[in-house]
């Protein structure tokens, strides 16, 4: 199945440059659509300023929860790692499309 969708960036439509708004296709689709998920759950606010190891490893669990609801993803190959205070990323094999591997 092929899946197309309009390319969000900073929570906005992307533009090419005729000034239509630009597609993604298959795997950026679905890094684009657990990108939105993980945002939508407010679960990203939690991690800042989190210092104690065990609370950021609790919400970095709960976090990998959502993504796994999505039924594109091969089951346990979700990887969520914290790069820095604030920044995480997604490492997920799609059962389509290969690895996505997409920061937050």
């Amino acid at each position: 199945m092929i899946r197309i969708d309009l390319n969000i960036v900073d929570g906005d439509i992307q533009l090419n440059s005729l000034f239509n708004p630009s597609q993604i296709n298959d795997r950026d689709v679905v890094a684009q659509d657990i990108k939105h998920r993980i945002i939508e759950s407010k679960k990203l606010p939690l991690l800042i300023g989190l210092r104690n190891k065990d609370h950021i490893a609790k919400v970095l669990t709960e976090i990998e929860l959502i993504v796994e609801q999505d039924d594109r993803l091969v089951p346990g190959t979700i990887k969520i790692t914290q790069l820095t205070a604030g920044l995480i990323n997604v490492e997920a094999d799609t059962r389509d499309y290969g690895r996505i591997d997409n920061g937050l």
